[in-house]
């Protein structure tokens, strides 16, 4: 959903007459806490999936404590740039995914009859069989289930997939950041 929301923008930008150096001037604050948290994030699954020794054991051991970082650091760096209000709402969004998430194990949960639907049965086998360490099925222990994905992608939409309403309110605020930047100029005309 996040590439979607950015290429989209970008494009929607462009033909309202935006300039993509306007991103760059967004002038976002401590950038580096989106890099390392970020950054936490993607070595955590590396080292899951690639099993590397020692290294993987732990970060399999206290996953929930490093997820839970790393949304944490990228929490601060959305907190520190709340003057822009399209953040505000990248916060929330964030903020629904990670309340489910951690009411949850550290687990995303997905809607069975979602992936179904959409046709994603070999996605709905491997939840299926626990080999996602990210996300798993929607059963009666599920807790908040409802801000789980369990939005079905129209069937229409060329990437078929299930999303949260925090992965909706996330896709927005990226839209709206990236209009900002790009139309800044012609704003201030």
């Amino acid at each position: 959903m996040l590439i979607e929301s950015v290429a989209s923008s970008l494009a929607v930008g462009k033909v309202r007459g935006g300039k993509f150096k306007g991103i760059g001037e967004l002038n976002i604050k401590k950038q580096y806490l989106f890099i390392i948290g970020f950054a936490i994030e993607f070595l955590s699954l590396f080292l899951h999936a690639n099993n590397i020794g020692g290294l993987s054991e732990f970060f399999n051991k206290y996953f929930i404590i490093i997820h839970s970082t790393s949304y944490i650091i990228i929490f601060i760096g959305l907190i520190l740039n709340f003057n822009k209000k399209s953040m505000i709402l990248i916060f929330i969004g964030a903020l629904l995914n990670y309340m489910v998430i951690a009411a949850n194990g550290g687990q995303m949960p997905v809607s069975s009859s979602g992936l179904s639907l959409l046709g994603l049965d070999k996605y709905l086998e491997m939840l299926e069989n626990n080999l996602v360490v990210t996300h798993t099925l929607i059963n009666e222990s599920t807790r908040l289930y409802l801000l789980g994905d369990v939005i079905p992608t129209p069937k229409f939409y060329p990437f078929s997939k299930i999303i949260s309403i925090g992965d909706v309110l996330i896709g927005i605020g990226l839209f709206v950041l990236i209009q900002n930047g790009m139309l800044k100029k012609i704003k201030d005309n």
